[in-house]
């Protein structure tokens, strides 16, 4: 049995009975007054959950792709196998949450590790070997959930340190997506597409190119809150946690969510739905003028923030994907018969409309003020 943490917080028990996922909230979480839900899938109650909902939220903590085949090879994990893979990586996973053994909380005790630059750097040549797992006191450690390798970290004053026994990270370091040679600059790439977007007036993380000595790019997390000199965790969902699907269902080609799925999404659970609507027209938008295929649905989030209200996070993974001609060129999340992101036409603009349920003057006066910058 796994326990669920949130910061020195139990939430609640998660294990396995014939392969399905079980969860359980800890009934000192269900009576806080400032508890929330793992997910809108999973209420706060005493019963017991089991089944796909368990699975879609959890699930959806690790890695992805080839991230994740290298760790179930390295490891010998069964794929099909979640339960497992939490069990083994789940004090590391992405998200507020911590998974520990049973018993195994009295023995965490939150610190940071100075993270000099050579042992960054032999971390890198370990990504870059295909190897998404840290050493840390000789132990491996995965390095952060998604398809693309990521070291957390806490950066402060030009210095980086290790997080240690589920302290929480301020920044992750991304390098460069491999193999390097068919994504050349994607460092700058992104560094670029983040700093357009805010440029434009969009809410999008703050990133900087760091050389150690080759070009990294460190990400201000937007899921942290530094309060007293600690740094603390903020709950978010991304939208294949939300719409209740699995993290290989993140693409609309299969099964995963369209535009009209995230806009009745942020319908349902968004604190004000008018206002997140527009944030996410504008990161339609935006895509779509820089040429970004991979706009899919684990790259768009909602934080939770007090009270349980629900609001669109800060954007990130924005990235040129048209420059690189080995990657595929039709949309993650297509715009009615538009696969492409160079195809927009009057009549594309007329299905969001639709998808959108918003007036065209939104639309429009959205549109102009992202070509414009």
């Amino acid at each position: 049995m796994l326990q669920v943490l949130y910061g020195n917080e139990t939430v609640g028990q998660l294990w396995s009975e014939s392969r399905t996922l079980c969860f359980q909230y800890a009934a000192s979480w269900v009576q806080s007054p400032t508890a929330f839900p793992l997910t809108p899938h999973l209420p706060l109650s005493l019963q017991a959950w089991r089944g796909d909902n368990v699975l879609f939220f959890f699930s959806n903590l690790l890695p992805e792709g080839a991230v994740l085949n290298a760790i179930l090879k390295l490891k010998r994990l069964p794929r099909g196998d979640v339960y497992a893979q939490l069990a083994a990586f789940g004090e590391d996973a992405a998200g507020a949450f911590a998974l520990v053994p049973e018993g195994a909380t009295q023995h965490r005790q939150a610190a940071y590790q100075p993270y000099p630059t050579e042992q960054i750097r032999a971390d890198l040549v370990r990504l870059a070997d295909h190897l998404p797992l840290l050493f840390q006191h000789g132990e491996l450690r995965l390095s952060l959930a998604g398809a693309q390798d990521k070291i957390p970290v806490r950066y402060t004053d030009g210095t980086f340190w290790l997080p240690m026994g589920g302290a929480a990270s301020s920044h992750i370091l991304k390098p460069a997506i491999q193999p390097e040679k068919q994504f050349p600059e994607a460092v700058f790439n992104e560094a670029f597409c983040l700093r357009l977007a805010q440029h434009c007036g969009l809410d999008a993380v703050n990133a900087a190119i760091v050389r150690l000595p080759e070009p990294v790019l460190l990400v201000e997390r937007y899921d942290r809150l530094e309060r007293d000199g600690q740094w603390q965790r903020l709950h978010q969902l991304d939208f294949c946690q939300l719409a209740g699907l699995l993290p290989d269902q993140k693409y609309t080609k299969d099964g995963g969510a369209d535009f009209a799925e995230i806009f009745r999404l942020i319908d349902q659970y968004a604190a004000v739905p008018g206002r997140e609507r527009l944030k996410v027209l504008d990161w339609i938008i935006f895509n779509y003028l820089i040429g970004n295929a991979d706009a899919h649905a684990k790259n768009l989030a909602m934080l939770i923030t007090a009270g349980n209200h629900l609001r669109i996070a800060p954007l990130y993974d924005l990235l040129c994907t048209s420059v690189y001609p080995t990657l595929d060129t039709r949309m993650a999340m297509p715009i009615g018969a538009n696969t492409v992101p160079n195809g927009c036409s009057t009549a594309t603009g007329n299905v969001l409309l639709m998808k959108s349920a918003l007036t065209p003057c939104c639309c429009k006066n959205a549109a102009l003020h992202l070509v414009n910058g």
